[in-house]
């Protein structure tokens, strides 16, 4: 498997995002104390109530209750540490490193 580390923004992390994750990726983001790895299902970057949004719907691959959630980056980018991305034929991983984030 071919690894990158990036630097990036968290607004730069969001574009990437938009850019470069397909269903069923493989993304694993650490955010304020929170590690979630999974599969993404689907990628939603429509607008709410006037703001932009990326929500990302991920069926987390740790046991849970119920392992799909629902997370909207767009609210948390100021949170964000870390996002590995893997591609779905595992082939690409990136590792993002969330440098600084300008909210």
């Amino acid at each position: 498997m071919n690894t990158q580390e990036l630097k990036m923004s968290c607004n730069e992390a969001i574009d990437y995002i938009k850019k470069n994750v397909n269903v069923y990726d493989i993304l694993e983001l650490s955010y304020n104390r929170v590690f979630t790895p999974g599969e993404v299902l689907n990628i939603d970057t429509s607008e709410y109530n006037g703001k932009k949004g990326l929500k990302l719907v991920i069926h987390v691959s740790e046991g849970t209750f119920n392992p799909n959630v629902e997370i909207d980056l767009e609210e948390i980018k100021g949170e964000l540490i870390e996002i590995v991305h893997i591609s779905k034929d595992k082939s690409e991983r990136v590792i993002i490193l969330i440098d600084k984030c300008d909210i």
